[in-house]
C-alpha cells in the first residue's frame, strides 16, 4: 500500500466516527408519569351490605292437584291474573266418572231390592196374622214373631248396604274436585310446570302462584353478616330503569343453610308507585345501624397483582411505591381498606396503571 495512503487512514476513520457522532439522533429522555393522589382519611359512616334478588310475591305457594291424571286443559299460563277459588286446570277423570256411575246403578238396585224385600216380608208378616187369628195358638204367635223378626233383619241389611253405597257416592263425587285445580288466593302465575296431554301426580307442583301486593325479595348472606342487622333495618333497591326503591328487613332466618351456609332475608319493598313487577331484578344494599371509622378509597383506585389487591402510594419525594391492601365491602364506588393504608398517605387515584414500584412521578390532587 503506498505510504500516503497509509498516512490518510487515521484521518479517514476519525472523519468517519466524527461524522456518526455527529449525526446520531439523541434518544430524548421520557418524562416522569403523571398521577392523581389523595390523602386518605378515615371516615365514620354507617356501613352498608349489598344484596340482590327477584322480586316476588309474599303470599306465594306452589299448587300441586290432589290426584294424579292427565291434563285435560290448562285455563291460566304465566303472568295471568288469577282469583281466588278460580280453575287453574283441569285433570282427566274418566275412571272416576265411571265409578261414579258404577255406584249409581248399585244404589238404584239396592233401592229396587229394598222395595221388593219390604213388600215380600210384609206379605209373610200379614200371612202370619191371618194364620194366628184362625188358629190363635202360641204356636201361631210365635210363627207371627218369627215372621217380623225376618222382615226386619233382612230389610235393616238392604238399607246398610243402600247408606254405604251412597256413602261411597259421595266419597268418589268430592274425590272428583280433586281433579281440577284452583287458586288459593288472588295474584298472578308465576311458572306451570306441565302442559296440555301430560301427565300431572299427585303433590307435584303444576303452579306458582304469587300475590300482586306486598312485594319482597329473599335474598341470603353470610351468617357473619348476617349478625350486623335487625328487622327494620332500612334498604334501597335500584329499579331497572334506574330509580330508587326502598324497603325494610321483615325477617331474618335463625340459622344459616348447611349447605350454603348464608342466611335468608326478607326484604318487604314500598311499591307505593306501583313500578315494581314480579320477577324484576334488583341490585341494592341494606343500612347497617352501628357506625364505625373506616378507610374507603376509590374502586379504581385498586390494581390487581396475580389475584392480589395492591394500591399505589406516593412519599413525599414523589416515588411510587406498590402496597398490598385487604378490602372489605364495596358500595357506590367506594371500597372499604381493612389493613394496608394508613391516615394521612398520599393514594393514587389515576395513573396508577403506569406505574412500576420506585418509579418517580408528577404528582396533583390533594394533599
Amino acid at each position: 500500500m503506498p505510504k500516503k495512503l497509509l498516512l490518510a487512514l487515521p484521518v479517514v476513520v476519525v472523519a468517519i466516527i466524527f461524522f456518526f457522532i455527529s449525526h446520531s439522533k439523541q434518544q430524548p429522555t421520557l418524562p416522569d408519569p403523571t398521577v392523581k393522589t389523595i390523602s386518605i382519611a378515615e371516615t365514620e359512616q354507617a356501613p352498608t351490605l349489598e344484596v340482590s334478588g327477584f322480586v316476588r310475591g309474599s303470599n306465594r305457594a306452589d299448587i300441586a292437584p290432589a290426584a294424579s291424571g292427565r291434563i285435560l286443559k290448562l285455563f291460566k299460563h304465566e303472568g295471568d291474573f288469577v282469583k281466588q277459588g278460580e280453575i287453574l286446570a283441569t285433570l282427566d277423570a274418566t275412571q272416576t266418572d265411571a265409578q261414579i256411575s258404577a255406584t249409581n246403578t248399585n244404589i238404584h238396585a239396592l233401592e229396587k231390592t229394598l222395595q221388593d224385600a219390604e213388600k215380600y216380608y210384609n206379605q209373610l208378616v200379614d200371612e202370619a196374622k191371618s194364620a194366628d187369628d184362625n188358629i190363635n195358638t202360641d204356636a201361631s204367635s210365635e210363627a207371627v214373631k218369627s215372621a217380623k223378626r225376618a222382615r226386619d233383619l233382612q230389610i235393616q241389611a238392604t238399607r246398610d248396604q243402600l247408606i254405604a253405597a251412597q256413602g261411597g257416592l259421595k266419597i268418589t263425587q268430592a274425590g272428583k274436585s280433586n281433579f281440577s285445580v284452583t287458586a288459593p288466593f288472588s295474584g298472578s302465575i308465576a311458572s306451570v310446570h306441565g302442559r296440555v296431554g301430560e301427565m300431572a301426580n299427585f303433590g307435584a307442583p303444576l303452579f306458582s302462584v304469587s300475590s300482586s301486593n306486598n312485594f319482597e325479595i329473599e335474598t341470603y348472606i353470610s351468617s357473619s353478616d348476617a349478625r350486623e342487622i335487625f328487622i327494620g333495618n332500612l334498604a334501597t333497591f335500584t329499579l331497572p330503569n334506574g330509580a330508587p326503591i326502598s324497603g325494610v328487613i321483615s325477617a331474618i332466618a335463625n340459622g344459616a343453610d348447611t349447605q350454603t351456609l348464608k342466611t335468608l332475608v326478607r326484604i318487604q319493598l314500598d311499591n307505593a308507585t306501583n313500578t315494581l313487577r314480579l320477577g324484576d331484578f334488583l341490585h341494592g344494599e341494606i343500612s347497617l345501624t352501628k357506625k364505625q371509622a373506616t378507610i374507603l378509597i376509590p374502586n379504581s383506585a385498586i390494581v390487581s397483582r396475580g389475584g392480589d389487591s395492591v394500591v399505589f402510594l406516593v412519599d413525599e419525594n414523589n416515588i411510587a411505591h406498590e402496597q398490598s391492601v385487604k378490602i372489605g365491602r364495596e358500595s357506590a364506588g367506594q371500597v372499604e381498606i381493612l389493613t394496608g393504608l394508613s391516615v394521612g398517605q398520599q393514594l393514587v387515584i389515576e395513573g396508577q396503571q403506569y406505574l412500576i414500584n420506585g418509579v418517580k412521578t408528577t404528582t396533583y390532587g390533594t394533599k
